[in-house]
């Protein structure tokens, strides 16, 4: 049997040096298995060389996909694979309805990498009669669990009044149709007191709120700053604390995460706002999570040099966050094309103006009003198309059509992530690219420490 094997071609492997030991480690790609062997073992794998090889370890190195059939068509092996992840995923989206709602372009922030034109517009009684009534219709058209809102902007919060009444409607229709309603907000945090995120845990069943601080002080100003320029930080900052310490948090049923965005000017601004959120006993209260600064509706931001730099620093901030009591992810885990708004056939995105969408990246820009991103407007009868061209995303990577995917070695770990990039040919390929050995290594030692 074993000369009909062969090292897989999503496999990741290493052999370390640790103090006088030597630590063999194969990461497969097809399982997201690590497994770490001896010197001995590591060897004899690598050059496939199965002979002195123990039945056991064969087994789990099969087992985990490290090796394979020398016959086996990877690429399809894993679309095979992938299709039964879409189809589980479809299955669950038929029952839950997911809804993005964005109820202002106004947001009080100027941010330097944010692709929106902020124009001040708030969505109107008349666009919210409309919405209600597109909503109903699709509520009584299949049998739903639950529906979940997305409420995003500009910022949502500058809207509140807005969001009060539409939410009002939207539990007159989730009583009617005697289903759950759920939601979440991604906020700048800035008018997010500790009365509001009351109001939006309890009131709109809010179950996790996303906030963006760019570093400590020196570096989030630096970044997102008001429209009149001023910093932003300490007000922002403090309504966290505020929250966190308030008898109203509860990270189990509306969790706060902290997403970081890092561009070249602020790479290094990560470790001391982690430091801070420890020094302030936030490190189990909260989530926190790093984003590199990418194009925005073709605004320049961000590019593939600085993610390479910024990939390679964040073992720094997963090592910061393991040995100081944040929750985070070490490895990746095995996963098929990405599913959004964008390719579930029944989610829209809504805007002020009643513009409808399938991505909450396409709205509040010229760039795509209009164009073949633009479904069409809540105010008219015709003219509504129910998809775009995001919804063929999952086929064409499944087919090969997408080279940069198929060719690629993280593919059945990553499966392309964001469809809008992939359709504008720009991918945003994930940080664990530029630093799987470290990570295979931090895992192993994390793992062994825990077996101790």
């Amino acid at each position: 049997m074993e000369n009909k094997l062969k090292l897989s071609a999503y496999l990741f492997k290493n052999l370390y040096h640790i103090k006088r030991h030597q630590l063999g480690l194969f990461f497969s790609g097809r399982t997201a298995k690590n497994i770490f062997v001896s010197a001995n073992t590591y060897n004899s794998v690598i050059n496939e060389d199965f002979r002195h090889i123990d039945k056991n370890t064969m087994e789990l190195l099969i087992k985990a996909k490290v090796l394979v059939p020398k016959e086996e068509d990877e690429f399809r092996s894993i679309n095979i694979e992938n299709q039964k992840i879409l189809k589980k995923q479809r299955q669950y989206h038929s029952e839950h309805l997911y809804m993005s709602i964005q109820p202002t372009d106004k947001c009080q922030f100027a941010c330097n990498y944010c692709g929106q034109e902020h124009n001040h517009a708030e969505i109107s009684i008349d666009t919210i009669e409309c919405l209600i009534k597109q909503i109903d219709i699709k509520l009584s058209a299949h049998d739903y669990q639950d529906m979940e809102i997305g409420w995003f902007g500009g910022e949502p919060l500058c809207a509140l009044d807005k969001m009060r009444i539409i939410n009002k409607h939207i539990k007159i229709l989730t009583n009617k149709h005697k289903i759950k309603n759920l939601s979440h907000i991604t906020t700048n945090g800035y008018i997010l007191t500790p009365d509001v995120y009351r109001e939006l845990k309890e009131q709109f069943n809010c179950r996790r709120i996303e906030i963006t601080i760019d570093g400590d002080k020196e570096f989030h100003d630096k970044h997102r700053f008001t429209c009149s320029g001023k910093g932003t930080f300490v007000k922002l900052y403090n309504n966290l604390k505020s929250i966190v310490s308030s008898p109203y948090y509860d990270k189990t049923k509306c969790m706060i995460t902290i997403r970081c965005n890092i561009d070249q000017s602020n790479i290094d601004g990560v470790i001391p706002l982690l430091h801070k959120l420890y020094n302030d006993g936030m490190q189990d209260k909260i989530r926190f999570y790093c984003a590199c600064v990418v194009s925005w509706a073709n605004n320049g931001a961000g590019d593939a040099k600085t993610w390479k730099i910024i990939g390679k620093k964040s073992t720094e901030y997963i090592l910061y966050m393991l040995t100081h009591g944040f929750r985070t992810e070490i490895l990746p885990h095995r996963s098929g094309p990405y599913i959004c708004i964008g390719t579930m056939k029944e989610s829209l995105m809504y805007d002020a103006y009643g513009n409808i969408y399938d991505c909450s990246e396409t709205a509040y820009s010229t760039r795509y009003l209009g164009g073949p991103l633009h479904l069409g407007n809540i105010h008219n009868r015709g003219n509504k198309r129910k998809n775009s061209a995001l919804a063929t995303i999952p086929h064409m990577l499944l087919s090969g059509q997408i080279k940069q995917c198929k060719d690629c070695k993280y593919y059945p770990l990553c499966g392309g992530l964001c469809p809008l990039a992939l359709y504008e040919k720009e991918p945003r390929c994930p940080m664990f690219i530029y630093n799987i050995e470290d990570r295979m290594l931090i895992n192993a030692i994390y793992r062994l420490n825990h077996i101790k």
